[in-house]
């Protein structure tokens, strides 16, 4: 009637009516299970009288009778009877299995229940479900499903088939198509635009869109990942990332370490500024221009106003505008700078936000400057919900709706229109998997898909509509990561791509144009 590996009686509340005081263990004081009986008629579930005797003493706990286990018996059939048909819940009610069974059928019900606890036999899949979902989730849903290639008949894993060269091939012929759909639609007559309902703008974000995952899916544009920290040391080393290789490539190292630094592109080269080296943090900047024969790191006379790291840069026609940075001194910024990216590389200040601002996120939308969440010190306790945007037209600062949350150390990337913030670390030095979508417009929020892993202090970059993030750490693990997942909204699902060659995180990273 019971389970060998099972220990003291029943729960009340699994039974269909009430249950006599009489049938409950004198020891649990639970619903008999396995009963047992003592010299004097005092009844226990097996299990508890038995650990009893070998724990306490060899007596009964009721009458004190002299007992061991030789002498226990079993009850009067009369007992056994009625509880065996007494009515009982599965032991996986709590997983959906509706059935009330007599109890004297509990073990043969349990064992072929369809709501059993059963793990996928899938390599590389941790999913447990109940028993009837196995066959489905194994066929249809299981991302380590092996399925086959109907161009080429190799079996491959539905996790990584995105990166499938024929399914690769097959994106990028669609791709094609659509690209080639748009602009046939840009070359209609007006009364054709207004017929498909697209707005002028709508149609330069979707070819846009097209051209600039063209280029990736194609080689044309890489990743380019800067600097950081492994956990254990400051970094000065570089790798791209190429999509037809999925593969990660070690690249010329700065000249200096930096950590938190900031990254942006203007022309044809890459700028890096800013972030903490060995012991302090430095103004400098160096550029690379990956389209050279000669692939090397220059300094350059480009400085920041002041020397820090965690600050933001975003590229804004020749100029580069510098928001935030904490100091050596934890000193945090609370300027919004304009720096001249040509002779005589002046600087100057434009506006002053509210409150000062470190590990935050900052992006350009429609000319205006974004300044979400982020710290106001050093300690991630003083993580903040509040955004900022400041217009470069008439140099105004403005407060706009706040955040659903304080958080701090995301990565941000703009689109259309509105900023994503991406992964971070909360008040409570938790990291987080969100990402959450800002409306610059209207303020509204929308929660996209989590991502697979938590991470804060990690990049991301967008082309297309395609969002890919790098790198981090994970508070929770205490680790820095290495791995990389991209989101495509064709799809709305995070998916995983080559892990970088170096564990880091407090990095920055761009996508750069390779001529």
């Amino acid at each position: 009637m019971a389970r060998k590996d099972s220990f003291g009686g029943y729960e009340e509340e699994r039974f269909k009516d009430k249950v006599d005081i009489k049938l409950q263990c004198s020891i649990c004081l639970k619903v008999l299970k396995d009963p047992v009986q003592c010299p004097n008629e005092h009844y226990f579930c097996g299990s508890c009288i038995r650990i009893n005797l070998r724990e306490n003493a060899e007596t009964c706990p009721m009458c004190q009778h002299h007992l061991t286990e030789e002498y226990l018996t079993k009850p009067p059939r009369i007992l056994t009877d009625f509880l065996q048909n007494l009515m009982i819940r599965c032991d996986h009610e709590n997983r959906g299995c509706p059935e009330l069974v007599k109890l004297e059928f509990l073990d043969r019900h349990v064992n072929s229940c369809g709501y059993s606890p059963t793990p996928c036999t899938n390599a590389g899949c941790a999913v447990v479900m109940n028993r009837h979902e196995k066959e489905r989730h194994e066929r249809e849903q299981c991302q380590f499903r092996k399925i086959v290639c109907d161009e080429c008949g190799e079996q491959v894993i539905w996790k990584s088939s995105r990166v499938h060269p024929c399914f690769m091939r097959k994106e990028m012929d669609d791709l094609a198509r659509r690209l080639n759909v748009v602009q046939n639609n840009v070359r209609k007559v007006n009364d054709e635009i207004k017929q498909v309902k697209l707005t002028q703008e709508e149609m330069e974000y979707i070819t846009k869109e097209a051209t600039e995952r063209s280029d990736w899916f194609t080689g044309k544009q890489k990743i380019f990942v800067c600097g950081g920290t492994d956990g254990k040391t400051r970094l000065n080393s570089i790798e791209s990332y190429s999509w037809p290789e999925n593969s990660w490539t070690l690249e010329p190292a700065m000249k200096k370490v930096r950590a938190a630094p900031s990254a942006f592109v203007h022309g044809r080269e890459i700028y890096v500024s800013g972030g903490r080296n060995e012991t302090k943090a430095t103004d400098s900047t160096e550029t690379l221009n990956v389209d050279e024969e000669h692939v090397e790191w220059t300094l350059s006379p480009v400085k920041m106003p002041l020397k820090c790291y965690s600050q933001k840069m975003v590229c804004h026609e020749n100029s580069a505008i510098l928001t935030g940075g904490l100091s050596d001194g934890d000193n945090v910024s609370d300027g919004i700078y304009e720096i001249s990216l040509d002779p005589p590389y002046n600087s100057k200040l434009l506006t002053q936000i509210p409150e000062p601002r470190c590990y935050h996120g900052c992006e350009i939308v429609n000319n205006q400057v974004m300044v979400v969440g982020g710290n106001t010190s050093r300690n991630f306790k003083h993580a903040t919900n509040t955004v900022y945007v400041h217009d470069l037209n008439n140099n105004e600062c403005k407060t706009l709706p706040p955040l659903p949350f304080p958080i701090a150390e995301m990565a941000t990337v703009s689109y259309k229109g509105n900023v994503i913030l991406i992964g971070g670390v909360n008040e409570k030095g938790q990291s987080l998997n969100s990402v959450v979508l800002y409306n610059v417009k209207t303020g509204k929020i929308k929660m996209l898909p989590r991502l697979n892993h938590k991470r804060s202090l990690c990049a991301a970059v967008t082309t297309g509509n395609v969002i890919i993030v790098m790198g981090g750490y994970d508070y929770e693990s205490k680790t820095c990561l290495n791995s990389v997942e991209y989101l495509d909204s064709s799809t709305n699902i995070w998916r995983e791509l080559s892990p970088m060659t170096t564990k880091r995180s407090a990095l920055t990273a761009v996508f750069k144009p390779i001529c």
